[in-house]
């Protein structure tokens, strides 16, 4: 993988959003363990060096080197150390605000408190981003044909084509019904796409239209005008600008988006002409994957945000669907249907993805952006409520889970096995990390 400056950034962003996770983690347990009567000596944000520290009664603060990741230390690792010196089979003595000196039930919470905090603020989140206006695109009701470009859809004719529309036609009526854009012609096809056949006006005139398992074979039309170029891509260096029309791509005529699709799928090299200013411009570069680094100029409509009240029901409905998918897709790694590399990623490839997501979302716009920061953060947020749920040792799950067996017995276990827990915990879960943060 070759890095630059863009990709550099795009990472660090994505690092600290994820630490902004742990941190909101972590600030849960702090509280909630305060509320139940335990200490919390040290609450952390990042690792390495310390290089800012505050607070000197119950709890330090500190803020490290490197912003990744955070903890909170809780009273109670010297109760464990002295009861194994004893050579004690129980905890029987602890420190003043230990976590040991607390019922089962409160160190439930304690413990509980993180992944909770963890979904009130993808549900803050998400609420948030609900109540903001939205800049939606917009397509003409002109049509594509997917029949047109054999190499991207594997079809030689659709229903439209063998009514006789044509790439390029504009829509204006379906059954009668006018149609302004493809958004609108798209819903009315939904209504009728169970008839035997629909009749369809366009500019060119009326067809009857027979849809084959309710589908016609249209795609939008959109203009191929450049909007946007990546940084650090083959076709910035290459000198495409925003506002160029694209006239010519390795020797087709371009019409439309599609015509440029074809292209960066089929072609490792790429040559291009746009039109500049009046004047036609010879442009190529290489193309090592299957899009290409620029986006096209769109129609917009902005749409208002949802009321107080809507937004927070829609909110909490969204934290339940991707708390779902979360637990879905771990059971399916769990059960071998899908990979772990996949579905998990990794913590250096989620960095990745979330910096770049958030840095593109900019670049069409502020609101875009923060839309997009609201939504990746709620839905990290989820996602690592859900893995700290996991009932494996060292994770909050884990020790849920054993606290619910004291509460059960009526008792601590030996300290060695807390201790062995802990450790056996801490070796998984760094597998895990450099196993999953370079995955495939």
């Amino acid at each position: 993988m070759s890095f630059t400056w863009s990709s550099i950034i795009s990472i660090l962003i994505g690092f600290l959003g994820i630490s902004v996770m742990i941190l909101v983690h972590e600030i849960g347990h702090m509280l909630a363990a305060r509320a139940c009567g335990i200490n919390v000596e040290v609450l952390s944000f990042g690792f390495g060096p310390a290089i800012f520290k505050w607070g000197k009664n119950e709890t330090r603060y500190v803020i490290r080197a490197i912003p990744f990741g955070g903890s909170c230390k809780m009273s109670g690792g010297d109760d464990i150390q002295n009861a194994i010196s004893q050579k004690k089979k129980h905890i029987e003595s602890y420190e003043d605000g230990s976590i040991w000196s607390v019922s089962p039930i409160k160190r439930i919470i304690a413990y509980a408190a993180g992944p909770f905090f963890n979904i009130i603020f993808a549900f803050l989140c998400y609420a948030v981003l609900m109540t903001m206006p939205t800049i939606a695109s917009v397509y003409p009701s002109k049509v594509v044909l997917s029949s047109d470009y054999p190499s991207l859809y594997h079809i030689e004719s659709t229903a439209a084509s063998e009514a006789g529309i044509r790439t390029g036609d504009t829509i204006l009526s379906v059954e009668g019904k006018k149609v302004t854009n493809y958004s609108e012609m798209q819903q009315q096809l939904s209504l009728v796409k169970d008839r035997e056949s629909v009749l369809i006006e366009t500019d060119r005139g009326v067809f009857t239209v027979h849809p084959r398992e309710g589908l016609f074979g249209f795609l939008p039309y959109q203009e191929a005008v450049i909007a946007h170029v990546e940084a650090d891509t083959p076709e910035k260096k290459a000198g495409i600008k925003s506002g160029d029309v694209v006239k010519v791509i390795n020797g087709k005529t371009v019409t439309n988006m599609m015509d440029l699709l074809e292209a960066s799928y089929t072609s490792d090299h790429i040559t291009m002409t746009v039109l500049r200013s009046g004047n036609n411009v010879e442009l190529e570069f290489e193309n090592p994957g299957t899009s290409l680094g620029f986006t096209l100029v769109q129609q917009t409509v902005k749409i208002k945000g949802r009321n107080f009240f809507r937004a927070l029901w829609e909110s909490g409905r969204e934290c339940f669907t991707t708390f779902a998918q979360s637990v879905s897709s771990l059971i399916s790694v769990i059960r071998g249907k899908s990979s772990a590399g996949e579905t998990l990623g990794g913590t250096f490839a989620a960095s990745q993805s979330i910096g770049m997501l958030t840095t593109r979302s900019f670049a069409h716009g502020f609101n875009s952006g923060i839309r997009m920061v609201l939504f990746l953060l709620g839905s990290v947020s989820i996602s690592l409520a859900v893995a700290n749920l996991l009932p494996i040792p060292a994770l909050d799950g884990g020790l849920i889970l054993v606290s619910f067996a004291e509460l059960i017995t009526g008792r601590t276990f030996h300290p060695k096995m807390y201790l062995t827990l802990q450790i056996v915990g801490t070796i998984m879960i760094v597998l895990a990390i450099v196993l999953l943060s370079f995955a495939k």
